[in-house]
């Protein structure tokens, strides 16, 4: 709910803008400017949001509501005004500054900016710009510091020109990927928006726990150790898990028993919770909307990304890390690693043999064919707990949340595959969490606790190890994603139907729209065919439909370029009900910007009596546009009445096809121009020719 909110306040602010840009052009670019002055004024840019507001300026960008270089250029201005003010300020005050509100009351800022101007020098000017905690005081410590005026200013400019461009382009990419992914599927687009926001609260709350919990951690360990002093049973355990001066062998291992019991206690109450629906209804209602939301492009990204929480991933990233790290002789690093992952596999195991909870489908064979916990889910979290674990111990301290949150991160994006293919339920996920976190943490602690005598890796080091074992790692999962995706596809049902029951009126049984979002009638299904799809294809080619340039690397960089044909372009896939179309050709119009596209989607309906698949698609204009000058983008337009009487004349004139034309009633959207007419195409001529065709009277209503 929360990532929800999220979604839709961002959407909103937005739109918010838009409206009043498209109310009042002549001052956006004031907008702009106000933007990146307040952003990089001294004090009050700690409390702008200015890359959220950078951010939604580009994404107005790439929606076509404001032009780029103008934009980038009131950016870049505001923040040479801001910087520039600021620099002034201190300028004039120098170290009475420190006196002077809002000034006095931030003095840790003003020396943090004093030490990283007096380590990094003229180029601290430079850099303070992309520093989040010290960018909007820098200038003002460059003026206390007498920096030469012209100096500043240089640099002043040079770091403006490269900031504007830094904030603002990553909003165009992500709103020209959004309008992208919009035209495939407005399911495509609520994904990436959904994964996009989990993400961003991810990060946001690693770095927000690790803040709270990093001063309070040693405290905290020295107040259990006094407390289960006093306990003989306890202590112990505490003692081999905290004190360094203890060996923990023991302690570990009751602990693992401690730990054990409390996980099967906490199993029995969830199932408890589960029979009462408490959770169950939860769980289902996640389930039902990712599964509304599934792409073929989606899937493929999805299968990649869960092959990062299965046992191939995980013994790869864990054999090569365990493998340097016993070469540079840190053996317990391995020990713990190794230990952490083999304990909480085994948990899964016992967890699931336990509460014998089905998945919302089979795709396993024995225990792993029960669904609480997520196995995948559990193995990357202490996975990739306990890496950064080892790593933050390398790194300093002001650098170790970057550890943990791209930790965080990943084993969010392996649970959020989870949920998005349907093999587990959010309980499910939500418990592989807790024990992956659980595993990691105790371990962790045990681990930093009783650090090796000296440290003999270092983190740039250790990180270039991970990342090779992560490259094979993907290069391994990315050769399996095909396989794997077949196994995660959705389930269908065929269903069969007389041939002559469909051409008389069940054609009007088939859906009239393009199933996006229920609600969402944006395209109508006009074109119904009868029969191999291969053999219109060669049909329509006679008549100058040709199948468009493929989704490869040298046609789409072709959308970068100014100017170019059309006829070159590729032509992005649609989805309708979960998949994209088995047939897409192209046929020229005569307009440098605009082409016909016929789509063809396959249904779950065999004719028979002959099995031959049935097909159903529609007709549409294709317009090229460009974005912010940087890439050309495609939309399909709302006129489909054009479109479509012209692939019925071209229909018309081949051999070989009979053709029916009916229509459906029924009050149409205002956002399309459709009339409710659908041509339906088999195989075989009638005693009409070139092309036999009935025009039926009988009006079928929308469905």
């Amino acid at each position: 709910m929360a990532v929800k909110i999220l979604t839709m306040d961002a959407a909103a602010l937005i739109e918010t803008i838009s409206h009043w840009i498209a109310a009042n052009p002549g001052l956006a670019g004031w907008l702009v400017f106000a933007i990146a002055l307040s952003e990089s004024l001294a004090v009050v840019g700690l409390f702008v949001p200015g890359v959220v507001l950078m951010f939604v300026v580009g994404a107005l960008v790439g929606g076509g509501m404001m032009e780029l270089w103008p934009t980038l250029a009131w950016a870049a201005a505001g923040a040479v005004a801001g910087d520039g003010i600021s620099y002034w300020i201190g300028r004039y005050y120098h170290q009475q500054l420190r006196t002077v509100w809002p000034f006095r009351r931030y003095p840790a800022l003003i020396d943090k900016g004093e030490e990283f101007f007096r380590r990094h020098g003229g180029k601290g000017v430079l850099f303070g710009r992309f520093v989040g905690p010290v960018r909007p005081i820098i200038p003002v410590v460059a003026g206390m510091m007498d920096m030469p005026a012209w100096r500043f200013s240089l640099i002043n400019v040079l770091s403006a020109l490269l900031w504007a461009p830094a904030y603002i382009l990553p909003g165009v990419i992500f709103s020209s990927s959004l309008s992208m992914a919009t035209e495939v599927a407005g399911r495509l687009a609520v994904v990436m928006l959904l994964l996009f926001a989990v993400l961003l609260v991810t990060a946001w709350l690693m770095r927000r726990i690790f803040w709270l919990l990093q001063p309070r951690a040693n405290p905290l360990i020295g107040l259990i150790l006094e407390w289960s002093r006093h306990h003989p049973l306890i202590g112990g355990v505490a003692e081999a898990l905290l004190d360094p001066e203890h060996p923990e062998a023991r302690g570990l291992a009751i602990l693992s028993v401690v730990l054990f019991v409390a996980v099967m206690v906490s199993v029995l109450l969830v199932a408890a919770i589960q029979e009462s629906q408490l959770l169950g209804n939860l769980d289902l209602l996640i389930f039902n909307l990712l599964q509304e939301l599934r792409t073929p492009w989606a899937d493929q990204v999805m299968v990649f990304v869960t092959w990062f929480g299965g046992a191939y991933a995980v013994g790869l990233l864990l054999l090569v890390t365990a493998v340097w790290l016993g070469w540079k002789k840190n053996w317990r690093a391995a020990s713990h690693m190794l230990a952490a992952i083999v304990c909480t596999q085994i948990m899964v195991l016992v967890l699931k043999a336990v509460t014998a909870i089905e998945r919302p489908v089979v795709i396993y064979q024995g225990v792993n064919a029960f669904s609480f916990p997520s196995g995948h889910t559990a193995m990357a979290t202490v996975t990739y707990g306990m890496l950064a674990i080892i790593l933050a111990g390398m790194l300093p301290l002001a650098r170790r949340w970057l550890a943990y949150g791209l930790a965080g991160v990943l084993a969010v994006l392996v649970g959020f595959s989870r949920l998005y293919l349907g093999v587990h339920w959010f309980s499910d996920v939500l418990a592989g969490f807790v024990l992956g976190v659980a595993w990691a943490a105790l371990v962790g602690i045990a681990y930093r606790r009783h650090p090796p005598p000296a440290q003999r890796a270092t983190a740039g080091r250790f990180c270039t190890v991970i990342v090779g074992a992560f490259l094979l790692a993907g290069a391994w999962g990315a050769a399996q994603v095909g396989q794997e995706a077949s196994r995660y596809a959705p389930n269908r049902t065929v269903q069969q139907l007389n041939v002559d029951v469909w051409w008389e009126n069940a054609w009007a049984e088939l859906p009239a729209w393009r199933a996006d979002f229920r609600s969402l009638h944006n395209h109508p299904l006009t074109v119904q065919w009868e029969g191999d799809i291969g053999e219109l294809r060669e049909r329509l080619a006679e008549v100058g439909w040709y199948t468009p340039p493929s989704l490869d690397v040298a046609h789409v960089l072709r959308l970068l370029a100014s100017q170019t044909d059309v006829e070159n372009f590729p032509v992005l896939p649609q989805v309708n009900d979960g998949r994209h179309e088995g047939l897409r050709l192209v046929h020229a119009t005569g307009q440098p910007d605009l082409l016909l596209v016929l789509r063809l989607w396959p249904t779950d309906i065999i004719l028979v009596p002959d099995d031959i698949p049935l097909w159903q698609g529609n007709v549409s204009y294709l317009r090229f546009s460009r974005v912010a000058g940087l890439i050309t983008r495609a939309s399909t337009e709302a006129d489909f009445i054009q479109p479509f009487d012209i692939f019925s004349e071209d229909v018309e004139q081949i051999k070989g096809v009979s053709v029916k034309r009916v229509s459906r009633s029924g009050q149409q959207p205002e956002t399309v121009k459709w009339d409710g007419r659908v041509i339906l195409i088999r195989a075989g001529e009638s005693l009409t020719s070139p092309a036999g065709h009935t025009d039926a009277p009988a009006v079928a209503p929308d469905r």
